[in-house]
Parts: C-alpha cells; structure tokens; sequence
C-alpha cells in the first residue's frame, strides 16, 4: 500500500461532516437541487442522517436512530406525522433497528430535524464514516433468560458518541450490538464490536468481547478477545476500542480495505487488546470460554411471555419491513392503549410491543388487524427480510422489497414452507439485509439475458443456525429474478426430502454442496403451465399438484405456448381470465381512531441546527 490518502479522506479533512449544517439550512431556504451541491457536500449529509436519493425525483431519505431498539408512542407518531407530510407516506424498520423515512424534499429538511429533536431523537451520524445504532436484543428487559438488560448501556454508548467531533472521524462506519442473553446470534458474529453476556468468574454477570466482524463485500466472522468486561467497565472499554480504530485504522489505498476488521487482520486480535488495555490503563479480567455458537434461530413475531408476571410483549409482523404512516401511527396509539407506551425495532425489520396485560391481549389482537397487521403470519413473512433495494437506495444493483413481496408470494402459491429458514435480500454486494448469515442469501447482479440486461442474484445457502458457525457459502451465480422461485422450492424441498434428524437447513446445505465451486445458472426460463380452468400461469419443471387460485387438478394444466388450447369454461368468474405469474394484491388499512397531529413542520423559517459540541469520554 502507498501513504497517500483515499480521496474521501481528503474531503473528510477538508471540512468536518458537521460544518455542513449551515450550509443544508441555506440550501433549504433556496430549495437547492442536488444537481447544485458538491458530492463531497451531499456525502458530509450523511453525517446528519440524510441520503440523496437519485432514483427519486431529488428526494432525500432520513434514518433516524433507535439507541437500544425502543421508542416511545410519541416519538412513534413525529416519525409518522413525517413520512404523511414530508414524505412518501411509508416507514420502514431496518435490520439495524433505525427507522427510515423516503420522500423528503430539501425545503423541509431543517423541519424535520428540528421535530425529531423535540421528541428526543435524531438522524446524526447514521451514515457514512460514523458509528451507526446500537442495537439491543427486542426482548431485552422482557426476557425471563436474559442475563442483563443491556437497553442503559446501549444508551449511554450512543451518548458517549452522539456530537462527538472526534468519535465522527473514523476511517469507516462501525457498528455495535449487545445481547443479554447467554447465547448468540448469527448476527452478533458480523459486528465490529458486540458484546454478549455471560457469567464470568466468580459467577459474575458481564459481557464477552467479539470484535472485527462484517458482512458487505468481504464478510468476515468477528474474533473473541479472551477478556470478560463487567458492566461498568463497557463505555469505556468501547471508547477505548473506537480510539484505537481511528487512530491506527489505515485511510490509505484502497477505502474498501479500511474496515476494523483490516486493522486487526493487520496487527492481530491480540495487538489491538494490547492497545486498548494501553489506553484503558489496566488489563482487562482474562475469560478464555468462547462465546457459545448460535444454536436455534430466533423470530420475533408472535406472543411471549415476560419474566413480569401477568404481562406480554407481542411481535407484530412488517412484511418487508415496510409500514404505512397510519400503521406507524396506528401502533404508537396500540402501544399506549394495550402496553406501556413503548414500541421495539427488531433486527428481523419487524416491531414489538411490550407490556401487554393478559386481559388486553384480545383487544390488541383487533387493533392490529385493523391496521392490516398481525401477530400470526406465515414462515415466508415472519422469516424473510429486504433491504432498501433500487426503488430508493442510489448503492443498489436491483429492487429488493418488491421482488421480495413477489418471492413471498410465488413460494406461498407453489405451497412451500420455510418453517426456521430465513431468507435475505440484499439488492448489492454492501449486505444491508445480512444475506451472508441467513439460511438462504439473495445479493442482487444483473445478469445478461440475450441481447437484454436483467436483474437477477447470486444465491448463499448456509448462513443461519448449524453445528458450527460459518457465513453462507455461494451455491448459484447470476440466477434471473424469474427463475428464482422455482430454484428456492427446490432448496427446500430437497432439504425436507433428505435431511437427517435434527439437522438444520443450513447445515443440510453446508453439508450437501461442500467444496463445490458455485454452478453459473443459464438465463433461462423454466418452462410454463397454464391452467385452463383460471389461465394461471405457474413456472417449474412440473405443473402444481393443484392450481393455487382456483384449486384445479394437476391434470388440468398445459404447457403454455404448446398446441391450441381449448376454450376455458367461464365457470370460475363474471370477467375473462387473465394470466398472472405473480400478483402481490395491495392492502389498504385505517388505524383506531386518532386524535389529529398539530402541523408541527409546515414550510416556515428552518430551526436552529443542533448542536454539535464534542462529548468527553
């Protein structure tokens, strides 16, 4: 590698991303287009949360942080009354438990902003080269096996960085995790820092340490530092860990190979604990059990028991993660009805709401299905998670939540079921769906088709919970989007077919295609049924053993585009049928009834910028 600085490195030490505030205020005054900025400005946004998106129409994107994955009913509703008078009226939940907002035109920046913050939230440092949410587990505090309730670290660790100039120069984002339970997940494996409780010496409750882990382009599975860290030990220790990585992390060469995860393959896990113990003072208590290996896959949807006696928490299914502003709206009321006034953001982009009496269980049962949500969805929707995708997300290859709607749908026609095996979309190689720790890992290419060009994506099989852990291993490359349906009910089938007892999908799979190089799929179509009964069109190798619309027998199918066919009895409908390889109906919903929301954003003068000032460790 030479000495000489990546070109971000050069605009990042040009001018702070914070010192780009005034500036989005003025541009927001002017109603300045995009077009207009600098790409080093639009990248220093970034810094306050807000993401050009190119794809729509020079609207922005707000993420907004979720320290610990809680909120309130209130700050449930601003994000609501955002996305319904700022933006596109959707939200979605992401995997890191950040809530996004789509739509937003330049004038109402400062607006937005200035509401968050009157609720107690914020969009800083959520992009970019900063430290993005840290996440605790959905459950936590709720969790009758948790160890400790991780929610007040997980705050004070976000305050710790929050407005810190210094801790808002790293070489690239970090992020953390903290789960109090004893076991892990596939997830807590791919952070830059997780910590994971666990009894230490003495029978003593804290955390071990896992550090370096990724995903994106280069996913890495972190290492265990042999150390247990109590409690009030962990903000600093993470400081420490922080300044170690701005100051030693390479921002030279190639910005792909700057990740923490580079700076300890290049001093070893070891040179960077020696490091951290240097800043902390002290050596940190040895602890040499490794953390145990994920051993069931977890969901949060449905009802669980808290440790509080004669209260539950509900884990409500977000297809997709994707909510309207009245569900959003809608579950902040239910939460204030039925529970506690809190809400939860799950790592599986679905929402929970906690502290629900056992006499309020019914009436919240009806409160969400009037808002066209529920607690009890199928394997497809409870397990399957999509990132951002090319509708809206500039980095993207291909769409992810409508393709994903689309795969969800043609699985639950072909009758497939993915009881414990989790799918992941990812539409590019940066892995915002976590595609390289789930069972089945979609990542979006574009794939050659003739004299077209087409979206497809490479497939990962064997990145969910097995004997071992390990990251997906790549089984096929460059699969048309078409073609996929068909290729994951063979997945499955062939593992309900022949696996041994008690195995796993992902370990079935990790067994089945071993060394193998990964298969380059042809691009092209699998053949297509037609019923003749309803003119469904089913595509696979075999017609379905029965019609999913209109419950024809197999018999009843043809080849479509064979021999003429014979005309179809108009017995199944008032209209002529029409084809349909897929079809994802939409769903309108309203909410119990609301009181109004004050017009707190409106087109006024901009508010003040927040502040800025360091926060001291």
């Amino acid at each position: 590698m030479s000495d000489a600085l990546n070109p971000v490195e050069i605009w990042k030490a040009a001018k702070h991303g914070f010192d780009v505030w005034p500036d989005i205020v003025k541009w927001a005054q002017e109603g300045t287009p995009a077009s207009a900025i600098e790409e080093p400005d639009l990248q220093r946004m970034k810094w306050y949360g807000l993401f050009w998106r190119k794809h729509d129409r020079d609207r922005y994107m707000i993420r907004i942080r979720i320290p610990a994955c809680e909120m309130t009913a209130e700050q449930a509703r601003a994000v609501a009354f955002i996305a319904y008078e700022s933006g596109h009226g959707i939200v979605d939940v992401t995997t890191r438990g950040n809530l996004q907002v789509q739509g937003l035109q330049i004038q109402k920046i400062p607006g937005i902003v200035a509401a968050l913050e009157r609720v107690g939230l914020t969009a800083k440092q959520t992009g970019f080269d900063n430290i993005r949410n840290v996440t605790s587990h959905p459950l936590s505090g709720l969790d009758a096996d948790e160890l400790i309730d991780t929610r007040p670290l997980a705050r004070a660790i976000t305050d710790m960085f929050v407005g810190s100039r210094e801790l808002a120069d790293l070489p690239r984002k970090f992020n953390i995790s903290m789960n109090g339970r004893p076991d892990t997940g596939p997830t807590d494996w791919t952070q830059d820092i997780a910590w994971v409780a666990a009894r230490g010496p003495g029978d003593a409750i804290g955390f071990r340490l896992l550090i370096g882990g990724t995903q994106g382009q280069h996913p890495h599975l972190a290492w265990h530092l042999p150390v247990f860290v109590r409690p009030q030990q962990v903000v600093d220790t993470t400081y420490r860990i922080l300044r170690t990585f701005r100051e030693l992390g390479s921002r030279t060469d190639r910005r792909a190979q700057v990740r923490f995860r580079h700076l300890i393959e290049r001093i070893g896990p070891h040179g960077v604990l020696a490091d951290v113990e240097r800043r902390v003072g002290s050596p940190l208590t040895r602890f040499a059990d490794p953390p145990p290996a994920p051993s069931a896959p977890e969901t949060f949807v449905g009802w669980f028991r808290q440790m509080q006696p004669g209260r539950w928490a509900v884990g409500v299914a977000i297809p997709m993660g994707r909510l309207t502003w009245e569900q959003m709206e809608g579950l902040a009321v239910l939460a204030r009805r039925f529970g506690d006034g809190t809400l939860r953001t799950a790592i599986d982009q679905n929402v929970v709401l906690p502290n629900v009496p056992d006499v309020a269980r019914d009436g919240l049962g009806h409160g969400l299905a009037a808002l066209g949500l529920g607690f009890e969805a199928d394997s497809l929707t409870r397990s399957t998670v999509a990132c951002t995708g090319k509708q809206f997300c500039s980095l993207a290859v291909t769409e992810t939540k409508g393709y994903a709607l689309q795969l969800v749908e043609q699985l639950r026609r072909r009758r497939v079921e993915t009881y414990g095996i989790r799918i992941a979309m990812s539409g590019c190689p940066n892995a915002c769906a976590q595609h390289h720790t789930a069972d089945i890992g979609l990542k979006g290419v574009k794939v050659r088709k003739g004299l077209r060009i087409v979206d497809g994506f490479d497939v990962t099989l064997g990145g969910g919970v097995a004997a071992t852990l390990a990251l997906g291993v790549l089984w096929k490359k460059g699969v048309p989007f078409t073609q996929v349906p068909e290729l994951l009910e063979r997945a499955v089938r062939d593992f309900h077919t022949h696996r041994q007892p008690d195995e796993s999908f992902s370990a079935f799979w990790r067994r089945r295609i071993g060394p193998a190089n990964p298969e380059v799929v042809a691009p092209e179509e699998p053949p297509a049924w037609r019923c003749q009964e309803c003119g469904y069109i089913h595509d696979g190798e075999q017609p379905p053993g029965f019609c999913p619309r209109c419950a024809a027998i197999k018999a009843r199918f043809i080849l479509d585009g064979g021999p003429d066919m014979a005309p179809i009895p108009p017995t199944l409908g008032t209209g002529p049928a029409q084809p349909c390889r897929s079809s994802v109906a939409g769903r309108a919903s309203e909410g119990p009834e609301m009181a109004p929301i004050p017009p707190t954003l409106g087109t006024g003068p901009a508010e003040p910028a927040p502040s800025s000032t360091t926060t001291d460790a």
